[in-house]
């Protein structure tokens, strides 16, 4: 039996979690665009590099320094975080040779990521393949024994990198290898507002979902646990928000008999918090119910008892 867990650094998600994430596996974050998946990824990996653990991040979506600075409002020190810039070069019309990008680009601190953008060689643009991620974290592995990694987000590597019929098996090609390498990995998937189960769904171990709709009040924001192999688990809509201190979960509290309370985010995540100026969401969370359930030995996805939350649509805050 495993005693101890991996903290995601979101203490209301690890609540849910029935205490954090079983080492050494792999895990999906899907939703739609802005719905916090980059912002959880980061709070997972800050809560490594508060305990001392090496962790990575590999930049596909955004360039380091974007997100760097996406994450400033945050207050957070992401210094210790190490990460590779795996984002896809502009590639040009003429057919010139590449060169493999393990030559030109390394895995470095994200304090010595500038201000300013990469921009593409001026020589010819590197190749980046599903193949080079692959060997790039052979590679790191062998030199730094990271504990937790985040790939941000296989939704792009599907979009730029993939350029064969056989994209399925190189998808669980790729999840295969984070689970064989041990760490304990979180991959983004972002979602179509009409979302149907892809590959990365059915091969990680476990799914963590996050919602956002428009209903009377405004934006509101949920999460739930779609599956999660190997633990018990809350299987309930859960209300998030996203503030100063990064996201925040709110679940029943057993103490004061249902009544509902924030759950925040690990010491590490409060300090040099910016004033919030976006204003909280309601209290309450309709489908919610006052008693956090859990499955006790899930091996597969879990529905949630509650109805799902209307279409999610695009806007709002959330990285």
């Amino acid at each position: 039996m495993i005693k101890e867990k991996v903290k995601t650094g979101v203490p209301g998600l690890d609540q849910m979690l029935d205490g954090g994430l079983l080492q050494g596996r792999t895990y999906i974050v899907s939703g739609t665009s802005g719905s916090g998946k980059t912002t959880l990824a980061m709070q997972f990996l800050l809560e490594g590099a508060k305990n001392g653990e090496r962790v990575l991040y590999m930049a596909i979506d955004e360039p380091p320094n974007e997100v760097k600075s996406n994450l400033k409002s945050f207050g957070w020190d992401v210094s210790r975080i190490q990460v590779f810039d795996a984002t896809p070069d502009v590639m040009s019309y003429d057919k010139t040779p590449v060169r493999d990008v393990s030559t030109e680009r390394k895995v470095v601190y994200f304090q010595s990521v500038g201000e300013n953008i990469r921009k593409t060689s001026e020589r010819s643009p590197v190749d980046m393949t599903v193949n080079t991620i692959q060997e790039i974290l052979k590679q790191e592995m062998k030199v730094s024994r990271y504990t937790r990694i985040v790939v941000d987000s296989l939704t792009s590597m599907r979009y730029f990198y993939i350029k064969t019929s056989e994209e399925n098996a190189i998808l669980m090609s790729f999840l295969r290898l984070l689970s064989d390498i041990g760490v304990t990995c979180i991959v983004t998937v972002q979602l179509p507002e009409i979302s149907k189960p892809d590959v990365e769904a059915h091969v990680a171990r476990g799914e963590i979902r996050l919602h956002k709709w428009f209903d009377g009040r405004g934006l509101m924001r949920g999460v739930t646990i779609e599956k999660y192999r190997g633990s018990a688990h809350d299987y309930e809509l859960r209300q998030l928000r996203i503030g100063p201190q990064g996201i925040t979960v709110k679940i029943p509290s057993r103490q004061t008999g249902g009544e509902e309370q924030s759950a925040v985010a690990g010491s590490a995540l409060q300090a040099q918090a910016p004033q919030d100026e976006t204003p909280p969401p309601p209290d309450d969370l309709p489908p919610a119910t006052d008693s956090a359930a859990k499955n006790p030995s899930d091996s597969g996805s879990q529905t949630p008892s509650t109805p799902e939350p209307p279409p999610p649509t695009d806007g709002g805050q959330g990285i």
